[in-house]
């Protein structure tokens, strides 16, 4: 905390520094992607062959090929694979009591890494599709810290120093006139000039910020959660064409076999049924892992709107407090009570319209762009109809068969 307090404090530093490297070093956007059936498809290449999209102040989710596998008819071997991962997956025994504390942790260390791992073959459990959902976690996160704890608490120092100083020194002598006394109550007359500058300056930071997060920050935020929506979308839709082979497969095995090859049915049949079940499982791990990852970025916006509220509050109590010391150290004539009360209102109201009115979607901008429809899509496979349709067809071909023989 007492880290991120001295970096806010010298952002007039670093930020004009940090804007310059931005500029220079994303000034080029040029994405090359078709629509495809509804998905987005990234042409081939390394994903580093493409020049990224970039956005002053916030990070991107970047463009990356899709690597999932599409199972054609002809790769039995591919479907053995994937029933001995199947049967891995069913002789797994997952920990009750894992000694992480947060249940979305032990979710992502657990279920959803032993499939990853299963998938992989790598004890890391690091496959395409975790890490790409981890990566666009970390950027709607970073990109909600920058807004909540950094730009907005940025925007009230600046504006509150402001108007210290303007009404302390009056450098630009906005307040030599006396010519606004008229515009308020009589009560504060005196303060009239002070109070109208101030509102001014306050119109415009609220402005200011709202310009930011309207065109700004929802516009990137948006397009992270539409690429990463198109993202999901290809990563299912090959599991679901891969689904659908596997299963015709093993309904036809019986027809993709010879008849002096009897012996080579059952293998091949119990390759392809244990390769739509991985499939299958696969599709509810990536569920939970969108899931999971989903609510950690609800859950982190929420705290650092909450963390940013703190941080202006306590901005608006330091800065008043320096500016009486100023006073009193100055010698101005200036009424220390009227100005702390300025400077605190002016707090209040930033904080009111910036956190309460204006900053109040981040999270639901990203939600609202991954449909349930889109990434919820285990249903669509008919695991059960797909078992219950292979056994049933089988049982009455074997009775089929026995009542055949017996007559």
């Amino acid at each position: 905390m007492l880290f991120r307090l001295l970096r806010l404090l010298l952002a007039p530093i670093w930020l004009p520094f940090r804007l310059l490297m931005r500029l220079r070093g994303g000034s080029g956007r040029a994405v090359e992607a078709a629509v495809a059936g509804g998905v987005s498809k990234i042409d081939g290449g390394e994903s580093a062959a493409f020049r990224q999209r970039s956005a002053l102040l916030w990070k991107v989710f970047q463009h990356e090929h899709n690597d999932e596998l599409v199972i054609r008819p002809d790769q039995q071997e591919l479907a053995n694979t994937w029933k001995e991962r199947a049967l891995r997956y069913y002789s797994l025994r997952l920990e009750l009591f894992p000694d992480t504390d947060f249940y979305e942790e032990a979710e992502r260390d657990h279920f959803t890494a032993e499939v990853a791992k299963i998938e992989t073959g790598d004890d890391t459990g690091e496959d395409q599709f975790t890490r790409r959902l981890r990566d666009a976690r970390k950027i709607a996160n970073d990109n909600a810290r920058m807004l909540y704890c950094e730009l907005a608490p940025l925007m009230l120092f600046v504006l509150l120093g402001w108007h210290a100083v303007n009404v302390l020194f009056d450098p630009f002598h906005l307040l030599a006139a006396n010519s606004a006394a008229g515009m308020l109550p009589a009560p504060f007359a005196p303060f009239a000039a002070a109070i109208i500058s101030g509102a001014w300056a306050l119109g415009f930071a609220v402005v200011l910020l709202a310009g930011v997060y309207r065109f700004s920050f929802a516009n990137v935020q948006m397009q992270n959660a539409q690429e990463l929506n198109s993202f999901i979308q290809t990563e299912f839709t090959c599991l679901n064409q891969s689904f659908n082979v596997a299963r015709s497969e093993c309904m036809q095995a019986e027809s993709r076999v010879d008849r002096n090859q009897h012996d080579a049915i059952e293998p091949y049949a119990t390759a392809w049924a244990g390769a739509y079940h991985w499939i299958a499982i696969r599709q509810l791990s990536e569920e939970l892992i969108i899931r999971n990852n989903m609510f950690q970025i609800r859950r982190n916006t929420w705290l650092y709107k909450v963390l940013g509220l703190a941080l202006c509050g306590l901005l608006g109590v330091v800065v008043t407090i320096l500016a009486a010391v100023a006073a009193g150290a100055s010698g101005s004539g200036a009424n220390i009570i009227a100005l702390g009360l300025q400077l605190l209102a002016a707090s209040v109201l930033f904080i009111a319209l910036g956190y309460g009115l204006i900053m109040r979607r981040a999270f639901e901008m990203i939600r609202d762009r991954l449909p349930t429809e889109e990434w919820s899509r285990l249903y669509k496979l008919r695991v059960g109809e797909a078992i219950a349709e292979q056994v049933g067809r089988d049982k009455k071909n074997i009775v089929l068969l026995r009542d055949r023989s017996a007559g």
